[in-house]
């Protein structure tokens, strides 16, 4: 590989600077090896989250095919791999895809990327939180009858305490402490796998239905065919979404340039393999011709698969894995935040405060507690909403008490819903700036490795890949005919709130360009110093 000086000539270097030698707080050199930057890979995309709340509404749009579904977003995803692989074994900086952005497309877009992250990150956090406030809510009330005071907020915020704990130490005490959890999330999946492929599903395997579009006009499919298979590929992408976490551990890692790059890759390889092997095990196992009817619209499909093929056992660990991985999907997201949040201010593009580390557990412990509090808030803020359910069985929501009567508080998997799909837009956004990255990088500063396949299909594949449920998330929410339009077609109708929520994205992006515009004009030397601060350990 390449040298740093091979990559970056005398003349392309100026105002570069390497985290080694620079005059600034440093994050715990060495401090996680290959398996921890695995773990928050893996957590950040929470495998059983993904499976038991994707699998069934991608079913009810594409039939049996969602094996085939899962395939096809994770080539895309995996394309976008090659981009990520290239970048981080030649930068690596807690910055992750903002330093990137910024050796190849320029400052502005690269405050763009890491605007954009740092948004998508701190919503997830908060998100993930109510999501582990309601599965856990849920979970002691239906099994237990233990009601707690405040109900799924309450748990939300002794998960955002836990998360504060958990970061607020050395980043190694985050995998110690949850990666038992994400083992047992992945092994309750391939125990579930196992059982249903050795017995055989309901009626026998089946490939001709599972793995190509014959199995996605089954009656009930919603749109069905070859539009359902591609409006699918919608939760399909989302489903990997937060696998790039370990991109931000560059300078806390050990060996960096190869441990990102492997665990980043084999982390998507690893999920393409489980989430098609767990929607074909759910295909096969109510049977392909019964993938709408039994599964795609039934009521918590895999408890009962995990009930009949295994035992009761399985849908009770089931139940508690649930939690445990919306609360590790929530760390990691929380500290892909914090460092994001660290990087920029080190560079002083943010109050340079949140460039502080912890003097004894070199941790980014103001970004932390910043972040903690952005959480904390969110989830307050959602505590007020409440809603009731029209006489057309649409749903109506406000702000206030609920009386428990006409108004009720909303669960919190709302706000998970909508807080992701607002983050999973901006990330998109950012993927697709990666892979126009990687080739322009190449051409401006490592052209001897610049190659056809990895630089231009690669990335012009997994932006067209990515460009789908980018459209499913904003077309059909354009009012109007164009909105109308993409609705006929068959993407899911968006209704308040989510029909606005592309617009909260919108309204970052043009808040992140004021901002750009004022520290251009009144502070320069910060505006030019975005993105040059790296590891200087080049292989």
């Amino acid at each position: 590989m390449a040298t740093q000086d091979e990559i970056f000539p005398k003349e392309t270097l100026q105002g570069t600077v390497d985290v080694d030698n620079a005059d600034v707080d440093k994050l715990h050199k060495n401090a996680i090896g290959l398996p921890g930057v695995l773990y928050f890979c893996i957590a950040g995309s929470a495998p059983i989250s993904a499976m038991l709340f994707n699998v069934q509404p991608m079913a009810a749009q594409a039939g049996a095919t969602t094996p085939l579904v899962f395939l096809l977003a994770g080539l895309g995803l995996l394309l976008l791999g090659v981009s990520i692989v290239y970048l981080s074994r030649r930068l690596t900086s807690a910055g992750g895809f903002y330093t990137w952005v910024r050796h190849s497309l320029g400052r502005g877009t690269a405050f763009q990327a890491g605007w954009l992250m740092m948004g998508g990150y701190a919503l997830f956090e908060a998100a993930l939180l109510g999501a582990f406030g309601s599965y856990t809510n849920n979970s002691f009330s239906t099994y237990l009858g233990f009601h707690l005071f405040g109900g799924w907020v309450t748990y939300a915020l002794i998960g955002a305490i836990l998360i504060f704990m958990l970061s607020y130490f050395d980043v190694k005490w985050s995998v110690y402490a949850m990666a038992p959890f994400l083992i047992l999330e992945v092994g309750i999946l391939v125990i579930l796998d196992l059982v249903i492929s050795v017995h055989g599903g309901a009626s026998g395997h089946d490939i001709t239905h599972t793995f190509t579009a014959a199995g996605a006009s089954l009656k009930g499919a919603a749109p069905g065919g070859l539009l359902g298979i591609g409006i699918a590929m919608a939760l399909g992408v989302w489903s990997w979404v937060g696998f790039e976490a370990g991109a931000v551990y560059g300078e806390e890692a050990r060996n960096p340039r190869r441990a990102v790059p492997i665990a980043i890759f084999s982390v998507i390889a690893f999920l393409i393999v489980l989430y098609v092997w767990t929607a074909y095990s759910a295909t096969i196992g109510v049977g392909w011709e019964h993938a709408v009817d039994k599964f795609g619209t039934a009521s918590l499909p895999y408890y009962t698969l995990a009930t009949q093929y295994v035992g009761g056992w399985l849908q009770a660990l089931m139940i508690v894995a649930i939690s445990t991985s919306a609360l590790a999907c929530g760390l990691a997201f929380h500290n892909g935040m914090v460092r994001y949040l660290y990087a920029m201010g080190r560079e002083h593009i943010l109050p340079p405060r949140f460039g502080k580390t912890h003097p004894k557990y070199r941790s980014p412990h103001i970004a932390i507690l910043a972040q903690s509090l952005f959480s904390i808030v969110i989830i307050l803020a959602f505590a007020f909403v409440i809603q009731k359910t029209n006489a057309d069985n649409s749903v109506s929501y406000a702000l206030g008490i609920p009386d428990g009567k006409v108004y009720t508080q909303t669960d919190g998997i709302n706000p998970y819903t909508w807080l992701a799909t607002t983050g999973t837009i901006a990330f998109i956004i950012v993927y697709i700036m990666v892979n126009i990255s990687a080739p322009l990088f190449a051409l401006r500063f490592d052209k001897k490795s610049f190659n056809i396949l990895r630089h231009i299909v690669a990335p012009l594949l997994s932006t067209l890949t990515l460009l789908i449920p980018l459209i499913s998330f904003v077309m059909p929410a354009i009012p109007g005919p164009i909105g109308n339009f993409f609705t006929d077609l068959g993407f899911a109708a968006t209704p308040f709130p989510t029909n606005i929520l592309p617009l909260f994205v919108l309204i970052w992006i043009v808040a992140g360009l004021i901002y750009a515009f004022y520290l251009s004009r009144n502070t320069p030397e910060r505006y030019e110093g975005m993105g040059r601060i790296i590891r200087g350990d080049v292989d």
